[in-house]
C-alpha cells in the first residue's frame, strides 16, 4: 500500500538500521483454494523446546507463557522453539505462509536451517513466506528463537510481574496461489443520512487477476451485491460499491453481512469470506456519534489471561469473554494494553461491543518497576521502528471489524515524537476512527495527537485534575471525554479482602453513581472498569531456571502473602477461570440500560394498573424493542412496553392484578434474543418491618449470683458474666455453647482518609485490642422476666459503657458508648463475639443496595450458605465450583490458600449490609440470631489463625480505604453509640 512503502520509506531516510525482516504485508487466511484440501494448517498444541543451548528438547504447549509452564526464562537471553510439519504435497506451486499472532517479544525465525525472519512486538500479526525453504510433501524443521526484552516499549513482562516470553498466541500455515491479495481491508461509508452507503474495498495483489465480490446479509442471506468479474492489476487496488439502505451496525443491533472474495489467475483460484458491518463514526463537538446517534459506552477495560498459560487467549475464551461483556450489560472493551487477537474483535462484532483497540505501549517513561528500564523510548529514533511497525500491523488486522471504534496510540505514557509520529500516522492511513492517547496532558502544546480526551480515576461526581487536564462533571476540555480507566475494583486492600470480602459488593455503588452522573453530562463519553478479569498468574515452581521474579512481583503487597501466584491481583469483574464475582452482578445492574427510577409505590388500588417511571439508557433501541414480565404471588404475564426513544424518560404500566399492599412483584426485562438485561422487586405500600416480639410471657429469668460469676437462665439458655471482666462467658442455647466470650467492643478507624488513585501501603489506623480491655464497674438488677446489665471499663483510654438487656425468651439487647476514641474516618464500629467452631450454616434477610438479587448471589435481600466448603481447590487447579464458595485464596493469603485450617466460604464471611435477620444455624438447629427491625446492622463473620470464629454486629461501617476515587461514605468516627439486639 502506498500508506506503508511512505511508511518503510521515511524510516530509511531517518537512519534506522536493522529493519525487521518479517514480511510487511498480511493476507487473510483462505477458506477455499483450488487443488488444496486443508488450506490452514493450524500448527498450535505440542512444540519441542530448548531452555539453553545443548540442554535437551522438553515439549511445551502453543500458544502459552513458558514461564507458566514451568520455565524460568530470563530477560534478554534468548530460549528455542522448534517444530516438524509435514508440508502437503498439494501444497506445491502454492505460495506458502508461515504465521505467528503474537510472539513475546523479539523473534527470529528458521525453516530447514536458514534464518527467515526477525521481528519485534508481542502482541501483532507478523507473516513470512516461506517457499523458497521448504520441502513440499516432506517433512520441515521451523525453529523460532524467543528473547524477553527487558526494554520492550509494552512492558508486558513487567505488568505481568513475571517474564512472559513465548509463543503468545496462534501459529499457522497456509497456502495461496502466487496471485493473492495482501492488506485487504474494507470501510463502509455512509452518507449524511445514515441510509446509503458506498462498500470500499481496498488491498494489494501481488499479481494481475480476476476477483469477484458477493455481499449478502447475514440471517436471511439475501444478496444485496453481486460484482461480476472485475480485473484487478499488481500493485494497489480499490472498489466501489453503492449499497441501498443497508441495515446498520451498531452494540445494540450489530447486523452482519457477509462478504465473499474470489479470487482467480492463471495459477489457480482462492477465495475466502468476511463479516462485516455497516456504521459511521463521527466526532461532533464533544460527544461521539454512530450513525448520527450519541453513544454512551458503559465498559471495562480487558487483558487476555488464561488461567494455566498465562497471557494468551483461545477461540473459546474470546468468545466467553464476549458473550460476558454482554450478559454484564457492557457495550464497550478497552483492549489494554495490546491489541487483542482478531478473534476476539469477531465475536465483539457478533455480539455487539466497541472496542478501544489499543496498540503495544504503555508506561513509558512512567510507572515502570525499577528492574526494569525506565522506557524512555518517546523520544528514542531507535525505537520508531517498533512504535510505527506494531501500530500498522495492529491497524491491518483490526481495521475491517465494525466492532473497533477508535485506536488508542499508548496507555499512560510521557508524550514524545515517537507517539506524534504514531498519531499522524494513524490519521492519515484511517480517516473512519478517532484516535485517543493517555495522558494527554503531557501533549506539547501546539500539538494534536488526540481526538477523544482519556483520563483515568476521576470521583463519582466526575471531578478529576490530570497532568494540565480537567474535567468537572464528567466534561472536559471540548473533546468528547472517556474515562478509559474508571471504578477500579479494590484489589490492594489486602488485609480487608482477606476479612470481608464484602468491599467487591460495595465498590458496585460507585460504578452505579459515576455511570448515572456520566449519562447526564452531554460531553461524557462513557467509562472503562479497572477491570473484567482478575491479573492473577498461578506459576509454577520453575523445572528449569528460578522464579528470580519473586523478589519484585509483589510491589507493596507484604512479605507474609508472598507466595508463587503473582501479578497485580484479584482486580475483575470475573476471575481468571471466567466465574461471576461479587463486582459482576453489581456491574450488571450499575450499567443497566434500562432503569426504573422507582421501586417502591404507594399504597394501591386493587385491580389497577401500577404506573412507573423508566429511564431508557440505550443509544440505539427503543423501550418497546424489549419484552417485559411481570411475576406476582406466583403468576408471571406480559408487560407491555412504551415507545420510547433512546437517551429519554417515560412512564411504563403494569397491567392491573389483585395487588395487596405490602407485597411485591418482579419485572424482568429481556432483549430480542430473550438476554436478561435487568430484573426489579417493586415493593407494593409501606414496607414490612418484621416484628420481633417479646415472647417470654410467663417465663421466669432465673438468676444465679456466685463470687466468680453472675448466671442468667432463662428458656433453653444459659449466660454466664464473668464478673471479673463483666463479659459473657460460655453462653449456651439448648445445653450447647455458642458464644464463647464477648462482647468486646469492636472500633476500627482510619486516622489519616488515604483514597488517592492508588493505596497500597494501609491507613495509619487505630484498632480496638481485646486484650487491652480492663473492668471499671459490673452490676445488675433483675426487672421481672428481664435482668439489666450495666459495665463499664475501657481499652487504653477508650471508655465503654454497656447495658445489656436480657429477656426471658433469650433476647439479648447491647446499648452502648464510647468516650475518648480517636477521630478520623470510619472502617467499623459494633461489638464482636467469640463464637463456637459448631456453627454450620448462615441465613440472612436484608435491604440491599439493588431491590432484587439472583437467588445465589454473594449477599442478596435474603439467602443462605452454609460456612465451609470440604473441598480444598488445589493451587492452580480449576475450582468448578461457584467464587462464592472459595475458602482458600493463592494471592492473598499466599500459597497455602488460607490463614487458618478450617476457612469460612467467601459467602458466609463477607458482610451482609443492613440485616433484619442475620441467623447462625449449628448442625443440630441451635440458633443464635441478630435482629433489626429498621435493617441498620452489618454483620460479618471470619476466621482468626488460630481457627477461632468471630461474630463482628456494626452499627455503622464504611470501606474508607477503598481509594482511586471510588465511593465511600466518609464517615466520621465520632459519636461511637448503637444498639445491638441477638436472640439465643
Amino acid at each position: 500500500m502506498k500508506m506503508k512503502k511512505h511508511l518503510i520509506l521515511s524510516m530509511l531516510l531517518l537512519g534506522f538500521a536493522g529493519m525487521l525482516e518479517a514480511e510487511n504485508v498480511q493476507r487473510t487466511l483462505p477458506d477455499v483454494v483450488e487443488g488444496v484440501r486443508d488450506e490452514v494448517i493450524s500448527l498450535n498444541g505440542e512444540w519441542q523446546f530448548q531452555y539453553a543451548p545443548g540442554e535437551k528438547w522438553e515439549r511445551v504447549t502453543v500458544p502459552g507463557e513458558l514461564a507458566m509452564q514451568g520455565y524460568g526464562i530470563e530477560h534478554d537471553k534468548p530460549v528455542l522453539y522448534k517444530k516438524t510439519i509435514l508440508v502437503p504435497a498439494d501444497y506445491r506451486g502454492k505460495q506458502v505462509i508461515l504465521r505467528f499472532d503474537g510472539v513475546y517479544s523479539y523473534a527470529r525465525l528458521w525453516v530447514n536451517g536458514k534464518q527467515a525472519a526477525e521481528h519485534a512486538g508481542g502482541f501483532t500479526r507478523w507473516e513470512t513466506d516461506i517457499t523458497s525453504l521448504i520441502r513440499i510433501g516432506k517433512k520441515n524443521e521451523i525453529r523460532l528463537e524467543v528473547t524477553d526484552r527487558l526494554n520492550d516499549i509494552s512492558y508486558a513482562s513487567g505488568y505481568a510481574h513475571h517474564p512472559i516470553g513465548g509463543i503468545l498466541r496462534g501459529v499457522s500455515l497456509y497456502a495461496l496461489p502466487e496471485s493473492n491479495m495482501r492488506d485487504f481491508f474494507v470501510e463502509t461509508l455512509l452518507d449524511d443520512a445514515y441510509q446509503d452507503a458506498d462498500l470500499r474495498i481496498v488491498y494489494s495483489m501481488s499479481a494481475s487477476a480476476k476477483v469477484s465480490f458477493t455481499l449478502k446479509e447475514k440471517k436471511s442471506g439475501r444478496v444485496c451485491l453481486e460484482s461480476g468479474v472485475l480485473a484487478c492489476q499488481q500493485g494497489d487496488n480499490e472498489h466501489r460499491f453503492r449499497i441501498s439502505r443497508p441495515e446498520l451496525w451498531d452494540a445494540e443491533h450489530p447486523n452482519l453481512y457477509v462478504l465473499q472474495v474470489n479470487v482467480q489467475s492463471a495459477d489457480g483460484g482462492y477465495s475466502f469470506e468476511r463479516e462485516i458491518g455497516f456504521r459511521k463514526i463521527e466526532v461532533k463537538g464533544d460527544r461521539m456519534l454512530v450513525n448520527g446517534k450519541q453513544v454512551k459506552l458503559r465498559g471495562a477495560c480487558r487483558h487476555d489471561i488464561h488461567p494455566t498459560l498465562g497471557r494468551t487467549s483461545t477461540p473459546e475464551l474470546d468468545s466467553l469473554d464476549a458473550a460476558l461483556f454482554k450478559r454484564a450489560n457492557m457495550n464497550f472493551v478497552r483492549t489494554s494494553h495490546y491489541p487483542p487477537t482478531e478473534s476476539f474483535l469477531k465475536y465483539c462484532d457478533r455480539e455487539g461491543i466497541y472496542v478501544e483497540c489499543e496498540t503495544a505501549v504503555c508506561f513509558v517513561d512512567t510507572y515502570r518497576q525499577k528492574n526494569y528500564a525506565p522506557g524512555k523510548s518517546q523520544d528514542d529514533p531507535e525505537a520508531t521502528a517498533q512504535y510505527l511497525g506494531q501500530l500498522e500491523e495492529m491497524v491491518a488486522t483490526s481495521r475491517s471489524h465494525a466492532s473497533v471504534l477508535f485506536w488508542s496510540i499508548g496507555n499512560e505514557s510521557v508524550y514524545g515524537k515517537n507517539f506524534q509520529l504514531s498519531y499522524d500516522w494513524l490519521k492519515n492511513e484511517d480517516k473512519t476512527r478517532p484516535v485517543i492517547f493517555s495522558y494527554p496532558g503531557l501533549v506539547e502544546k501546539g500539538k494534536t495527537a488526540f481526538d477523544l480526551l482519556s483520563m483515568h480515576y476521576p470521583g463519582c461526581d466526575g471531578t478529576l485534575s490530570q497532568f494540565n487536564v480537567s474535567t468537572r462533571g464528567f466534561q472536559g476540555e471540548g473533546k468528547p471525554a472517556l474515562f478509559d480507566e474508571w471504578a477500579h475494583v479494590p484489589c490492594y486492600t489486602y488485609t480487608t479482602l482477606q476479612d470481608d470480602p464484602n468491599i467487591r459488593g460495595f465498590w458496585a455503588i460507585s460504578l452505579d453513581k459515576m455511570w448515572s452522573n456520566l449519562f447526564k453530562a452531554p460531553g461524557g463519553l462513557g467509562g472503562a472498569i479497572w477491570c473484567y478479569s482478575d491479573e492473577t498468574f498461578m506459576l509454577p515452581v520453575p523445572k528449569k531456571g528460578t522464579s528470580y521474579w519473586i523478589e519484585f512481583a509483589y510491589t507493596k503487597k507484604p512479605k507474609d502473602f508472598n507466595g508463587n501466584c503473582v501479578g497485580y491481583g484479584e482486580w475483575g469483574i470475573v476471575d481468571v477461570w471466567r466465574r461471576e464475582k461479587p463486582e459482576f452482578w453489581g456491574t450488571k445492574k450499575a450499567y443497566s440500560p434500562v432503569r426504573v427510577l422507582k421501586t417502591q409505590v404507594g399504597d394501591v388500588t386493587r385491580n389497577t394498573p401500577i404506573l412507573l417511571p423508566v429511564f431508557n439508557r440505550f443509544d440505539h433501541t427503543n423501550l418497546n424493542e424489549l419484552t417485559a414480565k411481570a411475576t406476582y404471588k406466583g403468576q408471571t404475564f406480559d408487560v407491555t412496553l412504551p415507545d420510547l426513544n433512546p437517551h429519554d424518560k417515560g412512564v411504563l404500566s403494569v397491567p392491573a392484578q389483585a395487588w395487596e399492599n405490602g407485597n411485591s412483584f418482579l419485572l424482568e426485562f429481556f432483549d430480542a434474543e430473550g438476554r436478561l438485561i435487568d430484573a426489579e422487586e417493586i415493593a407494593i405500600g409501606n414496607p414490612v418491618r418484621p416484628e420481633y416480639l417479646n415472647a417470654s410471657g410467663n417465663l421466669k429469668l432465673m438468676v444465679e449470683d456466685t463470687d466468680g460469676y453472675l448466671k442468667l437462665k432463662g428458656k433453653g439458655f444459659e449466660i454466664p458474666f464473668n464478673k471479673s471482666t463483666g463479659l459473657m462467658e460460655n453462653v449456651t442455647s439448648h445445653g450447647e455453647i455458642v458464644i464463647r466470650k464477648g462482647p468486646f467492643l469492636n472500633l476500627d478507624l482510619n486516622v489519616n482518609h488515604l483514597t488517592g488513585a492508588e493505596v497500597r501501603d494501609k491507613a495509619q489506623n487505630y484498632i480496638v485490642a481485646d486484650k487491652d480491655w480492663k473492668k471499671k464497674d459490673f452490676r445488675y438488677a433483675l426487672k421481672g422476666s428481664e435482668c439489666h446489665v450495666f459495665l463499664s471499663g475501657n481499652y487504653l483510654g477508650v471508655d465503654l459503657e454497656l447495658q445489656m438487656t436480657v429477656e426471658a425468651d433469650g433476647t439479648v439487647t447491647f446499648n452502648y458508648q464510647t468516650q475518648g476514641e480517636p477521630n478520623g474516618w470510619l472502617r467499623e464500629a459494633g461489638l464482636k463475639f467469640y463464637l463456637t467452631d459448631n456453627f454450620a450454616e448462615l441465613e440472612w434477610k436484608r435491604d440491599g443496595y439493588w431491590s432484587y438479587y439472583p437467588e445465589d448471589n454473594f449477599a442478596g435481600n435474603a439467602g443462605q450458605t452454609p460456612l465451609y466448603n470440604k473441598k480444598k481447590v488445589e493451587y492452580g487447579e480449576d475450582p468448578q465450583q461457584p467464587w462464592n464458595m472459595d475458602t482458600y485464596n493463592y494471592y492473598y493469603f499466599s500459597d497455602k490458600g488460607a490463614i487458618c485450617q478450617r476457612p469460612l466460604t467467601n459467602k458466609a464471611k463477607g458482610m451482609k449490609e443492613n440485616i433484619y435477620e442475620y441467623q447462625l444455624k449449628t448442625a443440630d438447629n441451635h440458633l443464635l440470631t441478630v435482629l433489626s427491625r429498621e435493617g441498620s446492622l452489618g454483620c460479618r463473620m471470619n476466621k482468626m489463625s488460630d481457627d477461632q470464629l468471630i461474630l463482628y454486629v456494626n452499627n455503622r461501617w464504611d470501606y474508607p480505604e477503598i481509594a482511586w476515587g471510588d465511593y465511600c461514605k466518609e464517615l466520621e468516627v465520632t459519636p461511637v453509640s448503637g444498639l445491638i439486639k441477638i436472640r439465643l
